[in-house]
């Protein structure tokens, strides 16, 4: 593929006349706030493996994978076969407990350390819901504890402080009060949040000592994969591990997006460390709609009992069901080839596109762990970082307009990944030796281009509002 910065070279003539067709009846022109693409709007025509191509032909290796479901690929076989069978045989809507609740339901809690008993849902932040009032049921407080720039979803009562405006006088500097991710959001909502930073365990004592007898629980992404991705310091999860215990609190590990990929039983598996509830999206699909929420016996007696409401028309719907039972089934039983690709390819990836931005002179950080990671561009006057370890310094280190100039000279080389510069990269199953290849020659190429555009066109330091179309509330 070969495009250029100019967006009338009928590169995407196509995509955008079906694009504006589409945004006469479809609000913004998608049904999702994570699909904007900054003015270059892809339209979708079919996806194979690794692989996807857009309605004007144009063939891309995908790092994307549907925003991190399709740990497989496009259109995996095995899982769609069993889909059309599985509806074959029941239907779509199972009107009462059926056998994939307990063979799926059997797969989930022998693969995750945390999780003795489960219920699904539909949506991660369905998921993350019922996991927060579970937390608030069990506790009998009040008050969840959330990091800022991490994401558990678009409900009013979690959308807050996942990207704010640091530079905004009344956001600047750090305080524990949430700050809302859209308008529309009351106010009340916020009272019942208490906003952290990622590895700052001073900060996080700080808050408990101050209201650790209304503090339910802590809700954190293991990894923090939304904003781009941030591990955590050595040590840092076996700190919410007992700072939650000594108070009476719960542990959440959000593993929407680090469950079941950076280890068949996620990141509690791989990094050795046991929440009280856990939430799961994304991969657990391998491409179909479906998510769950679990934990111990002790705390899922109150689902069990039906002490704590929780519900939905399609929760364990056949189409979900036999997709995760197919999925799981792969991951458990081709455990170790899979993690060999999904962690071989990450690590070679991380390395070879840090080393071609590096040897082009961008100063550049490249964070992340297994098959999922981000690159983070230096602003001219960042200082040098050896790792970035929560919002505030991703936000006061990473250059946007060095972001997107990469991903534009990427994406002309037939690369794509998500947009935006807080987003991640994810590696496949399916991606293969000849992917990777391709990839690193075109980040070598791509970072020369963006370093000789700085000739022509230097920053112009502009800054950017928390979530792409979304205005400051």
């Amino acid at each position: 593929m070969s495009t250029s910065d100019d967006e009338g070279d009928g590169a995407f003539t196509r995509s955008q006349a079906l694009f504006e067709r589409v945004a006469r009846t479809i609000a913004g022109g998608e049904s999702s706030y994570a699909r904007l693409k900054k003015g270059l709007e892809l339209c979708f025509d079919h996806g194979e493996g690794s692989h996807f191509w857009d309605i004007d032909g144009n063939e891309y290796i995908d790092y994307s994978l549907g925003y991190g479901p399709l740990i497989f690929g496009h259109r995996p076989k095995k899982i769609i076969e069993a889909v059309f069978e599985a509806v074959n045989r029941y239907g779509t809507v199972a009107t009462f407990p059926y056998d994939l609740d307990a063979e799926v339901g059997e797969l989930i809690t022998e693969l995750v350390p945390g999780v003795d008993l489960l219920r699904f849902a539909n949506s991660g932040t369905e998921a993350t819901m019922a996991a927060a009032r579970l937390a608030r049921a069990y506790t009998g407080r009040s008050k969840i504890v959330q990091m800022e720039g991490g994401y558990h979803g678009w409900a009013d009562t979690h959308f807050w402080s996942s990207h704010p405006d640091v530079w905004r006088p009344e956001v600047s500097p750090y305080s524990p009060v949430p700050r809302p991710g859209s308008r529309g959001i009351p106010a009340c909502y916020g009272e019942a949040l208490l906003i952290a930073q990622y590895n700052d365990r001073e900060g996080l004592a700080q808050l408990f000592e101050r209201y650790g007898d209304d503090i339910a629980a802590v809700l954190v992404e293991p990894v923090q994969c939304n904003t781009g991705v941030i591990l955590p310091e050595p040590g840092y999860l076996e700190f919410l591990r007992e700072i939650t215990r000594a108070y009476g609190a719960l542990l959440i590990f959000d593993e929407v997006i680090t469950g079941f990929r950076l280890a068949p039983g996620g990141a509690q598996e791989r990094l050795g460390v046991v929440p009280d509830i856990s939430t799961f999206a994304k991969a657990l699909g391998g491409g179909f709609p479906i998510a769950a929420f679990g934990g111990s016996f002790e705390v899922m007696q109150l689902e069990a009992t039906n002490q704590v409401m929780h519900g939905g028309t399609y929760t364990a719907n056949v189409v979900a069901l036999a997709a995760a039972r197919a999925v799981l089934t792969e991951m458990k039983t081709r455990r170790q080839e899979i993690w060999s690709v999904l962690d071989g390819y990450g690590e070679r990836l991380r390395e070879g596109l840090a080393e071609a931005c590096r040897s082009a002179g961008l100063r550049c950080l490249v964070q992340g762990i297994g098959p999922v990671w981000h690159i983070f561009f230096a602003k001219p006057d960042a200082p040098d970082l050896e790792r970035i370890r929560n919002y505030r310094e991703a936000h006061a280190y990473a250059s946007i307009e060095l972001f997107d100039r990469f991903h534009r000279a990427m994406l002309a080389r037939g690369v794509y990944f998500h947009p935006y510069h807080f987003e991640r990269w994810f590696v496949s199953a399916v991606h293969t030796e000849d992917d990777v290849r391709r990839t690193l020659e075109a980040a070598a190429e791509a970072a020369q281009e963006v370093v000789a555009s700085l000739q022509e066109r230097p920053l112009a330091g502009m800054a950017e509002p928390a979530m792409p179309g979304i205005a400051p509330a």
